[in-house]
């Protein structure tokens, strides 16, 4: 049997001056990399020689959206990306610069696209509005709009927001208020979940009721938590590692391909059992499957195309409504529980308000008072909280787009056709140059004018629901959701950190979750005052 010999190895030590040029070109880039790394006063990513800027990734896991916002601060608010060399297209644009967002998303919009990479990273919400390009963009945004806008989604969103408040939510903060330590994230993603499924598909499935809670989560609500992470990881490694997995159908890859099985049997099952019912029964409903269905369809789209469409405007709306709702009320009573000032103005707010609507109706008591969307329509102070929040933690912490052709940024940075555009929203609430001086500060009074009113800013300014033709329809009534629920515990309980060294930062995710849960202790109002 032969030698077998490695021609390009044999090459260099027939020419060492190629082998000694190459160290010397790789030691030499190393050690300017290294000294622009030390030439800021907080860690920033530097592009070292064949990894790129991975390291600063590798180095930062668990923490990255607070190190990419010291790195945004640091470079002026824009960096460019440089993935691994052999990577290919691991290259983006990195930005919280109000003035490069609102020309991406509103000025010069038809230039930036969801994308294919977008689209392929979160395939498991198919072809519906949240990853559509321009071409099939339009007709799903104006049939989601006629949807969002009906009076009567509207009133049947709120309330079932309401109800699902009053006999979920309230007994089960009922139930645990005994001084018993409560992970309150898994609480709310419980309710949250309850709430949208029963939106979507006016069926309640009860996870928080008192039998239910320790219980494992719904496997429909378990399915989302993992896309969640399989689609943050894909955004982390390079394109080509994850795609590898998911030939291979190993590791998250092959959990979210099992979450995507759960989603569609779950899905497809109510879209089945909808076309059961007559006619007329199947278009009464004012859920969003009974109004999405009631909807003329295209006469070119067949069957299966009618239900893949169905299942993936469902599936959208969940992962929107579910996990992003229950993330900002986390963040929101952590808020609450670290700055007491502020809770005491809200009692004071809702304990005026109970007196002028009586929520709740006839015989209620005290501890069980549930507001309802009128009530909290009223509730300003409340209203700036909310907003305050989403400030600093924006449930959907980054938005990115892609350029469909070449183009000059505001400040003059060039992109180039294809090249990603990642706009942190979380380092956009912790910017001086855009929030001023106290940013930092959990401040809900910066959203009050001098009468009291809302202050209304910008969306390129405070963009936690997007900006331009691509803006959140469901913005309203998720800040509506998120009041009705906090009115309720605020005005009934009181929430507070379980102390003990239990950390709560946010978690390295598509979604601001938290890394750690967040461990309380819920006590009846009147027994906590």
């Amino acid at each position: 049997m032969g030698i077998i010999t490695l021609p390009s190895f044999s090459f260099l030590l027939s020419y060492p001056e190629f082998l000694l040029a190459a160290v010397s070109f790789l030691a030499i880039s190393s050690l300017r990399a290294a000294r622009r790394r030390h030439r800021h006063a907080v860690p920033v990513p530097v592009s070292w020689p064949v990894v790129g800027m991975l390291p600063f990734v590798v180095s930062n896991l668990g923490h990255l959206l607070d190190a990419a916002t010291g790195a945004l601060r640091e470079l002026g608010c824009t960096f460019m990306f440089r993935g691994p060399w052999l990577a290919g297209g691991a290259d983006f644009l990195v930005t919280c610069d109000p003035a490069i967002l609102h020309h991406c998303l509103v000025a010069n919009h038809s230039n930036y696209d969801k994308g294919h990479d977008f689209a392929e990273m979160f395939d498991v919400v198919g072809e519906g509005l949240l990853v559509a390009d321009a071409a099939s963009w339009a007709p799903q945004r104006r049939l989601a709009a006629a949807v969002f806008s009906s009076a009567a989604f509207r009133s049947f969103v709120l309330s079932t927001v309401v109800r699902q408040t009053r006999r979920l939510l309230v007994p089960f903060l009922e139930h645990v208020a005994n001084g018993r330590l409560v992970e309150m994230e898994e609480v709310l993603m419980r309710y949250s979940f309850d709430v949208s499924y029963a939106v979507a598909f006016a069926a309640d499935v009860d996870s928080l009721s008192v039998a239910n809670a320790a219980a494992a989560f719904p496997a429909f609500g378990e399915a989302t938590r993992v896309t969640g992470e399989a689609v943050m990881f894909r955004h982390i490694v390079p394109a080509r590692v994850w795609k590898v997995m998911r030939w291979l159908n190993v590791g998250v890859e092959r959990r979210l391909a099992d979450a995507k099985a759960v989603l569609d049997e779950s899905v497809y099952r109510e879209i089945a059992n909808r076309k059961k019912k007559s006619a007329a029964v199947a278009g009464e409903g004012h859920d969003l499957l009974s109004m999405y269905m009631a909807y003329p369809r295209d006469a070119d789209m067949t069957d299966e195309e009618r239900d893949r469409s169905l299942r993936d405007a469902a599936v959208g709306f969940m992962f929107a409504a579910k996990d992003l709702i229950a993330a900002a009320m986390t963040w929101l009573l952590y808020m609450l529980a670290t700055h007491p000032r502020v809770e005491a103005k809200i009692l004071a707010e809702l304990t005026s308000l109970h007196h002028h609507h009586h929520a709740g109706g006839d015989g209620e008591h005290r501890e069980h008072v549930v507001f309802d969307g009128e009530a909290v329509r009223s509730a300003t102070y409340l209203h700036a909280v909310v907003l305050e929040t989403l400030r600093l933690y924006p449930p959907a912490p980054f938005e990115e787009k892609e350029a469909t052709g070449d183009d000059e940024l505001p400040g003059g940075t060039t992109v180039r056709k294809g090249t990603r555009v990642v706009f942190c929203l979380y380092a956009m609430g912790r910017v001086e140059g855009i929030w001023g001086e106290d940013c930092w500060e959990f401040r809900p009074e910066r959203w009050l004018t001098g009468t009291g009113k809302i202050r209304q800013e910008p969306t390129y300014k405070f963009a936690t629901f997007n900006a331009g033709p691509r803006s959140c329809l469901g913005r309203d009534l998720g800040i509506t959701n998120i009041k009705i629920a906090t009115a309720a515990i605020v005005y009934n309980f009181r929430v507070e950190l379980a102390g003990g060294g239990h950390v709560v930062e946010p978690k390295d995710s598509v979604v601001l979750h938290t890394k750690n849960g967040l461990m309380v202790r819920v006590k009846r109002r009147e027994e906590a005052a």
